[in-house]
């Protein structure tokens, strides 16, 4: 029994690599940055959310701890975000304090839709964050829960 050996065509090269150069950027992407109106914007419906939560901690109440903590790590990963791309303390509370105004008039139907996108938008941020970046925002929320014990 004799084998016939088994060709394959080619692929025109030019074509060929410029597609698989066009696939492989694609695949290794990074992720968008969100804009740094987007992150306080974010920062604000998050901070809604977890204010009740953070009160009762502050109250004592251990219970609320749990749920505040992705809301917590999920903010952060936005201020992290927009520490990155260079924006410090009195710009980031200007624009905090112009995304809470914007916020007040929202209908509470819209309010929850944008906390529910902004959390998953964030926890997103923290899974696509390097090791370094991971562990700043964890150490931030950490110092933040303290902070919100130590108010007990």
């Amino acid at each position: 029994m004799s084998r016939t050996p088994t060709t394959f065509p080619l692929p025109n090269l030019r074509h060929g690599a410029v597609a698989a150069a066009l696939l492989v950027s694609v695949a290794w992407a990074e992720p968008a940055v969100p804009t740094i109106a987007h992150c306080a914007e974010c920062v604000a419906a998050l901070k809604a959310r977890g204010e009740p939560l953070a009160q009762r901690v502050k109250r004592g109440d251990a219970t609320a701890e749990a749920p505040l903590l992705p809301i917590v790590k999920a903010s952060f990963a936005f201020i992290g975000t927009v520490y990155k791309q260079g924006v410090r303390s009195p710009q980031a509370e200007e624009l905090l304090r112009n995304a809470e105004k914007a916020q007040v008039d929202l209908p509470p139907d819209e309010l929850l839709k944008l906390q529910d996108a902004c959390q998953l938008e964030g926890e997103q941020l923290l899974k696509d964050a390097n090791y370094f970046e991971r562990t700043f925002v964890n150490q931030m929320v950490r110092s933040r829960m303290d902070r919100l014990r130590r108010k007990r």
